[in-house]
């Protein structure tokens, strides 16, 4: 049975935590590591890019799609909260984050919330409406964020 697992000085006489992949051994692995720790992993980002004005990336269209929806990490100029309140119904909406994105099979969204709304009372089922992020900068991480696809075929092949 092969070695999957090192703690400690490798051969490479870098402290850290390697895995490798079932039937793989760890100190002369065939196959790309399930984890290391002394490499800057960069295998899990898929995708990335900016726009200085957008209302949404199609992200796969040069990479393709993972078929799964993905982890994205997004940034633009939109910070802070936004606030709102309605004097006649005595109702008041609180957004902590206002520089928000959806993110599907193929595309980022750049999104605000819908006021005045829920996904259940909503015909078109989102709670979110479009808005134009400036400035948007994002990666596509190799990470399922989608139920039932948080599989190892899916993290892995």
């Amino acid at each position: 049975m092969p070695a999957r697992i090192l703690l400690g000085k490798g051969s490479d006489n870098a402290y850290g935590l390697k895995v490798s992949q079932p039937g793989d051994n760890v100190t002369n692995p065939q196959e790309p590591l399930l984890f290391d720790s002394t490499s800057a992993r960069t295998g899990m980002v898929y995708a990335g890019g900016s726009s200085s004005s957008t209302t949404g990336i199609n992200w796969s269209s040069t990479k393709g799609t993972l078929g799964y929806i993905p982890l994205a990490i997004s940034m633009d100029d939109a910070v802070g909260t936004r606030e709102q309140w309605d004097a006649s119904q005595l109702n008041e909406e609180y957004q902590e984050r206002i520089g928000m994105t959806e993110t599907t099979t193929t595309n980022i969204n750049p999104v605000r919330f819908k006021a005045g709304g829920s996904p259940a009372s909503d015909s078109t089922g989102y709670a979110a409406r479009s808005r134009t992020a400036t400035n948007l900068k994002f990666l596509i991480l190799r990470i399922p964020c989608q139920y039932g696809k948080m599989t190892d075929s899916s993290l892995w092949s």
